[in-house]
């Protein structure tokens, strides 16, 4: 083990010759040549175990040398922490970047919803509908009722209180509906 401490172009070499040697024996296709399975599994766990076992030295290799320059080179340490907050940082202000221009979009969206709703009359409930008195369709030869109208009620007589006027409830609810559709018709980010 000294002398693999000595260079770590040698643990690299030692490193590198078991991982090949541990994947070939995993994917070595021989035809039956007097080999049997136990010996293949044998096989098998001692390349790989050299292979953990050289991993390990490595890995010691690499802390030893992060030991001597916490030691003898602090800065260098608190130099790799600030490089790595710094594109931390870049990394969370460009994901609110994206956020804001997202609720921007949002914004801007609701603001053209709201424009749209208070600068054309919304239709009554009942329109767009033909729907006779069991909800269904008008009845043969009958004509559909007209908004502000009730079935079965004369052309000139109107509904007590005069046309329907959506609630509020009803508003949002459109409001709602026409949201939807818009975030369907955005394409995705």
């Amino acid at each position: 083990m000294a002398s693999n401490e000595s260079g770590g172009g040698n643990l690299m070499d030692e490193f590198e010759e078991a991982f090949q040697s541990c994947l070939l024996t995993l994917t070595k296709q021989e035809p039956n040549s007097g080999t049997n399975k136990e010996e293949i599994d044998l096989e098998v766990q001692k390349t790989t175990n050299r292979f953990i076992d050289v991993a390990r030295q490595m890995e010691a290799f690499f802390l030893q040398k992060r030991f001597l320059v916490s030691t003898l080179k602090p800065y260098m340490l608190i130099k790799d922490e600030n490089q790595d907050l710094s594109i931390e940082i870049q990394r969370k202000e460009a994901l609110l970047q994206k956020h804001y221009n997202r609720l921007e979009e949002w914004k801007a969206c609701l603001s053209d919803i709201q424009q749209g709703v208070h600068s054309r009359p919304t239709p009554p409930i009942g329109s767009g509908m033909l729907q006779g008195p069991g909800g269904g369709m008008p009845p043969m030869g009958g004509t559909p009722p007209r908004p502000g109208m009730m079935p079965g009620m004369p052309p000139g007589a109107m509904q007590p209180g005069g046309p329907m006027q959506p609630s509020p409830h009803m508003l949002q609810a459109q409001q709602m509906q026409q949201l939807r559709m818009i975030s369907r018709q955005m394409p995705p980010k």
